[in-house]
Parts: structure tokens; C-alpha cells; sequence
């Protein structure tokens, strides 16, 4: 091994142990959010402040409530209202109002309009 292949893989190893805690910080201070994707778009709310919001869907409103971090459908103008029995959406269990076309899913950082996002038809 020569004094620049020992010389590449110690930076290598000191641009690890850099990021790895940069990249921690940068999800923590970024917060959970939820969004919210509708017929008229979509809208990102951020979990650490309460507020509660009407969405408007195909069929009527679907009212979106943030409370102590969490987000749930309190109230929905469709059929059978599954969408407010599922209670709180968490990571990876979103809510869906099929006859509204309105879903509420959670992420563990804040998104912005430069991230990444696909939307399927």
C-alpha cells in the first residue's frame, strides 16, 4: 500500500465520521411533516404546530386536524367515512379518502419543492 492510497482512504474515513453526524442534525432539526395531496394539489404541513385545515376533494371537504404532533381526518363529506376511523397517520400508513381523492401521509423530515416526489396515476 503506498503513503496515497493510505492517504485516500484516510480522508475517506474522516469525510464518514463528518457526515454521518452533519446528516443526523439535519433530520432531526427538519421535523415530521404530513402531506397532503388533493385533486387541487398538494399542501405540506409541518406536525409541531396544531391547526386544523379543510381539504377540498372531489365529492366535498375533508377536514385534516395536527394535534401534540400527530395528524388525523376528523371529518369527510364521502359515503362511509373510512378515512376518519383510521385514525392517525404515521410513517408509512397514510390515509386515504378514496371518494374525495385525498391522501394525508407522514414523513420523518421536512420536504421542500427541490426534493424528490412521484406521483402515480
Amino acid at each position: 500500500m503506498t503513503r496515497g492510497d493510505r492517504l485516500l482512504i484516510g480522508l475517506v474515513a474522516l469525510a464518514v465520521v463528518v457526515s454521518v453526524p452533519i446528516s443526523a442534525a439535519a433530520l432531526a432539526g427538519g421535523g415530521r411533516v404530513a402531506k397532503v395531496t388533493s385533486p387541487a394539489g398538494a399542501t405540506t404541513l409541518d406536525l409541531r404546530h396544531d391547526g386544523t385545515y379543510t381539504v377540498e376533494g372531489r365529492t366535498g371537504d375533508v377536514v385534516v386536524r395536527v394535534a401534540d404532533g400527530a395528524v388525523r381526518c376528523v371529518s369527510a363529506d364521502c359515503p362511509d367515512r373510512v378515512c376518519v376511523r383510521s385514525g392517525e397517520a404515521r410513517i408509512g400508513r397514510p390515509i386515504v379518502c378514496a371518494p374525495n381523492g385525498v391522501t394525508v401521509s407522514v414523513s420523518g423530515a421536512r420536504t421542500d419543492e427541490r426534493s424528490i416526489d412521484a406521483v402515480s396515476r
